[in-house]
């Protein structure tokens, strides 16, 4: 049995890239076994091509395959995209981007937590500690990194015929996700199992001109789910409602 990761990426630094190959080598080490890696290339710049191209793809216990975008397009298409793919020949799905590195035992950790949603503690701390039984901390549930089970994922498509909302490009599309599945009474765990995030590294490691695209559409999918669900995403509001067991939507 495979275990599925998908890895989305999106490079225009050298900078962007030397950690996207951090967070590979993070993830290959996973102590779960076989894995088949979904990596989706998401406009990067020609030494990121490259860089794929040159992988080793012998490694029997390593199955890669992906696709190419020549310019950025939305993160949550490419998401219900590949989800939906992966969905057909696997139970659960560890979603992983290019700014994360990961401990070793991160996947095996969060596969024994049954909930739909589990996800692991962020820190900016690139010698974070090594937990071998973590525990729960939250409801909250941050999805830099997540595994996904399908029995969510077919709730979602069920409810409302897509995993993410397509009408946002990516800010907003987390905040808008939680309130979902809360409606469905879905409920995800954060464990304390800490991982390496170099928050919002899409924006903070681009040239300016392209920083500025995507702070722009932040603002613009920010602006989106207010209107969609008549308060900010950091009002106290979502909060609440992320996590009350009787918030039907």
């Amino acid at each position: 049995m495979r275990h599925a990761i998908l890895f989305t990426i999106y490079n225009q630094t050298d900078e962007q890239l030397e950690l996207t190959k951090e967070s590979y080598s993070s993830f290959i080490a996973q102590d779960v076994g076989d894995l088949e890696l979904c990596i989706v290339n998401n406009g990067s710049t020609q030494p990121t091509v490259d860089w794929l191209n040159s992988l080793d793809m012998s490694n029997p216990k390593v199955h890669v395959y992906g696709a190419h975008y020549a310019k950025n397009v939305s993160p949550v298409l490419i998401a219900n995209k590949y989800l939906a793919e992966l969905f057909t020949r696997h139970e659960y799905i560890l979603g992983v981007p290019n700014d994360v590195i990961l401990p070793p035992n991160l996947f095996s950790q969060f596969l024994k937590w049954p909930r739909g949603i589990v996800t692991g503690s962020m820190t900016e701390d690139r010698n974070f500690p090594l937990f071998d039984q973590s525990r729960a901390v939250s409801e909250c549930t941050p999805m830099a990194v997540v595994l996904l089970r399908k029995w969510v994922y077919d709730a979602l498509i069920a409810r409302d015929g897509y995993l993410f909302d397509p009408n946002i490009f990516l800010y907003a599309s987390d905040c808008d996700f939680a309130l979902r599945i809360a409606s469905c009474g879905i409920r995800g765990v954060q464990l304390d199992l800490q991982y390496f995030h170099y928050g919002s590294a899409s924006h903070r490691m681009l040239p300016p001109e392209k920083a500025r695209i995507i702070t722009n559409q932040a603002d613009i999918d920010r602006a989106y789910f207010e209107k969609k669900w008549g308060f900010k995403v950091d009002a106290l509001e979502y909060g609440a409602m992320a996590q009350d067991i009787n918030f039907r939507g």
